[in-house]
């Protein structure tokens, strides 16, 4: 590698990426300050090999030392980063979001199940293939304990625990995946950066914040509760490993136009304008976790139920909080309009399914905190009613409530 043809299109916390040409093929090269030493060129060496085959784990595919002493790494060039991309469009359609998330803890699992972490998911790592598929670059923390670099550099996306301690694990790479969801759907950081704030009030807020709630009508309620999960800063409340995740991302899917008419004041605003991510189309070449996450797109609902494909957590059968409860009264049949309410014993966010017999699926759709919702109906079809809650750690959902004698299952 020379100098020669190369073009800077990248600067990280303390690496150079530049585009240019191996073999006549593009390719990218990341240039480091200074040369490694024997002792951590032959650890990431053995940590780059540890890392088994997958398509969204981008691979080093050559070290290599320049001739005034640095380091560079080749990689695949990819078209851009979800930083860049999220950067141009906002926030991403939620089918792109749940496709990229699947890759992205698929890539986990696959290097957690060999020993090795990332230690830094942030969007900038998440890299986008000219065929639109998503690739985890930089994993391994060998290069990260080398290389001293600004603590502030993606602080917003950083584990709690590591800020306090330090440690890099498979904690902290499910907490970053929760961050870099949460930021592609909202078009923004988990911690976004606050007029005159000092660094050291950012950290604070890092280690003693909630993370807000994702507020998109289109987001099913099982995807925000899950990177809320994912989120939590207390180790112990996080259930879920990577394999986990991307099973649970291949059980949630986009919220459908519903069913039945709602008041006009509820009607949600569209989706976030921008062109498609290309990600949906580029997933029919990806094979394991994303054929799952296929399926998932074209999977059914029966056409008359208050359960979602993936069963949750009811609070009559949890026996993780069995003090939970959540139940919906008798709706109130008003002709054209349906009023309904539900009473629960934990804060949550709440949203109602209204599905007409024989009608076809019925999704979901978000009301927020509110205990009551009325919507319009054709006062001569027969419907079914279920109201689905989460706290951020479970989901919970009623048994289904019919009017004029309709029959619902589940």
């Amino acid at each position: 590698m020379s100098d020669d043809g190369l073009h800077p299109i990248g600067h990280g916390p303390v690496a150079t990426v530049y585009s240019g040409t191996h073999d006549g093929e593009p390719a990218a090269f990341k240039v480091f300050p200074r040369g490694f030493d024997r002792r951590t060129l032959a650890a990431f060496t053995r940590e780059q090999a540890a890392l088994p085959p997958n398509r969204a784990i981008l691979a080093v595919e050559e070290v290599t030392r320049l001739p005034d002493g640095r380091h560079a790494l080749r990689l695949p060039l990819c078209a851009e980063s979800l930083a860049d991309r999220v950067l141009r469009t906002g926030g991403l359609p939620v089918d792109d979001v749940v496709i990229l998330g699947a890759a992205v803890a698929g890539a986990l699992a696959a290097a957690h199940a060999v020993g090795v972490v990332h230690g830094g998911i942030t969007p900038t790592n998440i890299l986008i293939r000219p065929s639109g598929e998503p690739a985890v670059a930089d994993f391994g923390t060998v290069l990260r304990d080398a290389f001293t670099r600004d603590p502030m550099h993606g602080v917003e996306y950083t584990y709690p625990d590591t800020l306090r301690t330090g440690v890099r694990d498979e904690r902290s790479d499910l907490y970053g995946l929760g961050a870099v969801l949460h930021f592609a759907l909202t078009g923004q950081s988990p911690y976004p950066s606050r007029l005159g704030e000092q660094p050291g009030q950012r950290v604070l807020r890092v280690l003693g914040e909630p993370v807000p709630a994702i507020h998109r009508p289109d987001v099913p309620v099982a995807l925000a509760t899950l990177i809320a999960r994912l989120l939590v800063p207390g180790a112990a409340q996080r259930t879920l490993d990577a394999a986990a995740v991307a099973d649970q991302l291949a059980d949630t899917g986009p919220v459908a136009v519903p069913v039945a008419a709602e008041e006009p004041s509820e009607t949600p605003p569209p989706p976030p304008r921008g062109p498609r991510y290309g990600l949906a189309a580029a997933a029919v070449v990806v094979l394991g976790v994303l054929a799952v996450v296929l399926a998932m797109v074209v999977q059914r609902e029966p056409a008359v139920s208050a359960v979602p494909p993936r069963q949750p957590v009811t609070a009559a059968t949890t026996s993780q909080a069995p003090e939970v409860r959540l139940e919906l009264a008798d709706p109130k049949d008003l002709g054209d309009r349906v009023e309904l309410r539900w009473h629960t014993t934990r804060e949550m966010q709440f949203a109602v399914r209204v599905a007409v017999e024989g009608g076809g699926p019925a999704p979901y759709r978000l009301v927020g905190t509110r205990t009551s919702y009325t919507v319009t109906v054709d006062p001569k079809l027969k419907y079914c009613f279920s109201v689905q809650g989460s706290d951020t750690v479970d989901f919970y959902v009623t048994d289904p409530k019919p009017i004029r004698g309709a029959v619902c299952s589940g």
